[in-house]
């Protein structure tokens, strides 16, 4: 009778879990006027490699996302850079061949930017922008294919935007996109890191995003990036003097100002002790994307911190103080640690901060409206109505099984299907199988 009664709790246990599972993906709403973009991270493998310091820091710099789309009749596939700091979207003759498309258009000559274009990009079987504008760069020019998401002003042809071109196609009902990682993401998948949604907010597709949470910032007139000017930034109990952050999802390190970089080699810096006991080290390298060159430093394997110093970013707007500690700006390779944070070596007053600020913090990005919105909590965290309802239910239903004795056996049997989106359930396929049965379906029309 106890092993009976142990295998019901377990039963009604899992069964509590199932509950959880059905009331979240149903509460993912079928709405259209939204896409659903899988990205990757760019694979570089560094960790493996036997690199100088300089190369080093180099290669770790960025991490791009992108995701491959097909590009024109027939098709071409082709892999897409996400772009927070263009707003025009830039493909290049390195990868893409216009002649052998018959849907490439050709705008606009021009030698400076590339020639203006549009084309036909080709999301899935029954989603397709007809109109992709772009500037088609030659083959030795150093832009990647890219999909520009960052501001246009007033004045811009917001034709240019990729966005924008979505909207006037219905194919979104907003020009808003957010980033989702790991626990946001709407769909787990191995093969993909996160999803890039567009046309709506997240908590207007999911549960797991409370809206009561959501705090908005105005980015001003005067930037022409995804910035945000901070109200206060404080370096332990020093306020800083330098309080705009710009935002760039590829950028895998921190770019700071040259003011804080003094303040760390300065006689009671951080740095100062490690400099003059030669255990820290200060070098420069040439970035291979903007061609700028920075400074970096690195450390001897055998430091120690007396102390762990962290960064503070307080935003009325945001109602929010954004925590950064040193703790989680070092990164160890070939017995050397490296500060993550970077400085130019031109005069640079601004913050650059990417994955370090997304992977920590929730944004969600609109372009119409200028803003950016801050999630502060969540309601899977947050929401006791759901919580209390399951229990409630959970433990109705264990009171009843326990007084009347009752002793389940799990079925054999799979378990049932929940209905959720298609897209959300499943990542898409291979790109290039999805491009070979393109090519076949043309080739069978033509014959």
């Amino acid at each position: 009778m106890i092993n009976n009664k142990k295998n019901s709790f377990f039963l009604l246990l899992f069964q509590l879990l199932l509950c959880f599972k059905i009331i979240k993906s149903f509460g993912l709403r079928d709405l259209k006027g939204h896409l659903l973009l899988f990205f990757k991270y760019e694979e570089k493998d560094i960790e493996n490699k036997v690199l100088s310091e300089e190369n080093y820091i180099n290669e770790l710099m960025y991490k791009e996302l992108y995701s491959t789309f097909n590009l024109g009749l027939p098709n071409q596939n082709l892999k897409f850079q996400y772009d927070m700091n263009n707003y025009e979207s830039y493909i290049s003759e390195e990868f893409y061949f216009k002649k052998r498309s018959t849907t490439y258009k050709l705008i606009e000559k021009n030698d400076i930017k590339g020639n203006l274009s549009q084309e036909l990009l080709d999301f899935s079987e029954t989603i397709k922008l007809k109109n992709l504008t772009f500037y088609l760069k030659p083959k030795k020019s150093i832009y990647i294919n890219s999909i520009g998401l960052n501001l246009y002003s007033n004045n811009t042809d917001n034709s240019f935007s990729f966005l924008s071109s979505l909207k006037k196609e219905n194919l979104i009902n907003q020009e808003i996109f957010s980033f989702l990682f790991g626990d946001e993401s709407f769909s787990d998948s191995k093969i993909y890191d996160g999803q890039l949604l567009l046309g709506y907010y997240p908590h207007e597709i999911s549960p797991d995003f409370d809206e009561e949470g959501l705090q908005f910032y105005s980015v001003k007139n005067k930037f022409k990036k995804w910035s945000i000017e901070f109200d206060k930034v404080k370096y332990n109990d020093d306020e800083l003097e330098n309080k705009i952050m710009e935002l760039d999802i590829n950028l895998n390190l921190v770019i700071g100002p040259n003011k804080f970089r003094k303040k760390l080699i300065s006689d009671f810096g951080f740095f100062k002790e490690f400099i003059d006991n030669k255990k820290c080290k200060e070098s420069y390298f040439v970035n291979k994307k903007d061609n700028e060159t920075y400074i970096f430093y690195s450390f001897d394997n055998d430091i120690q911190f007396k102390e762990v110093p962290k960064l503070s970013f307080y935003s009325k707007e945001l109602n929010e103080t954004f925590i950064i500690s040193f703790a989680d700006l070092f990164v160890k390779y070939r017995n050397r640690y490296y500060f993550k944070i970077i400085f130019k070596k031109k005069p640079f007053n601004n913050w650059i901060f990417g994955q370090l600020f997304f992977n920590n913090y929730k944004f969600v990005f609109d372009l119409e409206e200028r803003k950016i919105g801050y999630y502060k909590t969540y309601s899977k965290a947050n929401h006791p109505i759901i919580v209390l309802i399951c229990f409630a239910v959970f433990g109705l239903i264990f009171i009843i099984g326990y007084c009347k004795g009752y002793s389940y056996r799990v079925p054999n049997q799979p378990i049932p299907p929940v209905n959720i989106r298609k897209e959300y359930e499943q990542a898409p396929t291979d790109d290039n199988k999805s491009k070979k049965e393109d090519n076949k379906k043309i080739k069978e029309k033509k014959d």
